[in-house]
Order: structure tokens, then C-alpha cells, then sequence
């Protein structure tokens, strides 16, 4: 395993697929918020898909870091509308909500880097689904040549999903780490 700066304090990092498998909301958070302040430092703009529970705390610490003209650059949206809102994982869904606020960030030569936490309604996850997920994720990322994170809650992943996602995504993040991932196999399956 080959460790390399971590994703919240480089600035040369500027683009890959990223598999963040978070233990602590306390080391996310400020993770998320140095993802944003490289992102604004470099003049890219964020999309942020997060959970109803956490959004007001993530808007509230943005609120107190960000000043209104950098807080324009950064977009906000319910995970539940990417995840749940047409049954438990639809992937179709998943890229038309994904597609739409990209549109909405979209600027002419202007960059997107995206951070998404990533839940599920059952109590197992559909492994198969979330390999459709992340393999079609990977090679939009790929092809766009953007930052995206694809947060997890570790908690929530059995070991055979944490290898799969392991396998599709070039990067792992932890609370205290970031490294190329050594199961990569470039999204495809």
C-alpha cells in the first residue's frame, strides 16, 4: 500500500475516483471542508451530496469558513433524491440527478470536483447495483477527468463490498489516510 498526501491537504490532486471509508463524523467533516477549500482554491466549483441529518451541519460549518462568493461556487443537494427516491439504488436515477446539478455548476472552463456520501434503504446493500454504480461513476470520472469522493459509512460495509469498492476506485481515503488503491481494476467488470 503506497500512501501519498492525503486528498484534503493536496492541492495537486485534481482528479480520480475516490473511495472514502469514513469511521469518525467529526474527522469527515473536516475532511469534507479542506476538500472544498482546495476545490475554491483552485477555482473549481463542488457539488456536495449529503444526507438530511448532516446537512445542516455541514451548511452551518460552510457558513462559518466560507465567504458568500465562495459559498456560490458550492452546491448542496439531499442524498435521498440521488440513493432513495426511486427504490433502493436505481442507477439510471442515480446519473440523471448526478448529470443535472453538474449542468447547473457547469461554467465554461471551470473544473467540478464532487463529494458524495453514499447510504442505502436495506439493511444488506445490492452488491451488484453498487458495482454498476461505481463502475459506470468511475468511467464518468475518468472520461470528465474530475475529483469525485464517494463517501461510506464503514460501519455499513460487509468485506466484500469494501473489496469491491476497493476494486473501483483509484484512490482510498480513511479518517487519517489516502492511497492508491492496490485492487484497482479501471471500472470495468
Amino acid at each position: 500500500m503506497k500512501t501519498i498526501n492525503s486528498i484534503s491537504s493536496s492541492k495537486k490532486f485534481d482528479k480520480g475516483h475516490v473511495f472514502y471509508r469514513f469511521e469518525d463524523k467529526q474527522f469527515y467533516i473536516n475532511n469534507l471542508m479542506r476538500f472544498i477549500k482546495n476545490g475554491l482554491d483552485s477555482k473549481q466549483r463542488i457539488l456536495i451530496i449529503e444526507n438530511m441529518r448532516a446537512l445542516p451541519l455541514i451548511k452551518a460549518t460552510i457558513d462559518k469558513k466560507f465567504i458568500h462568493k465562495q459559498k456560490e461556487s458550492i452546491r448542496l443537494v439531499n442524498n435521498f433524491d440521488y440513493y432513495l427516491a426511486n427504490g433502493d439504488f436505481h442507477t439510471k436515477t442515480i446519473l440523471t440527478h448526478f448529470q443535472e446539478d453538474l449542468s447547473m455548476l457547469k461554467m465554461k472552463n471551470t473544473m467540478i470536483r464532487t463529494w458524495a456520501h453514499v447510504e442505502w434503504a436495506s439493511e444488506k446493500p445490492d452488491v451488484l447495483l453498487l458495482e454498476e454504480f461505481e463502475s459506470t461513476a468511475d468511467n464518468f470520472v475518468e472520461k470528465e477527468g474530475i475529483v469525485s469522493v464517494c463517501a461510506y459509512a464503514a460501519d455499513s460495509l460487509s468485506s466484500t463490498l469494501d473489496t469491491t469498492l476497493q476494486q473501483l476506485h483509484q484512490y482510498i481515503m480513511t479518517d487519517h489516510n489516502f492511497f492508491i488503491s492496490p485492487f484497482y481494476n479501471g471500472g470495468s467488470w
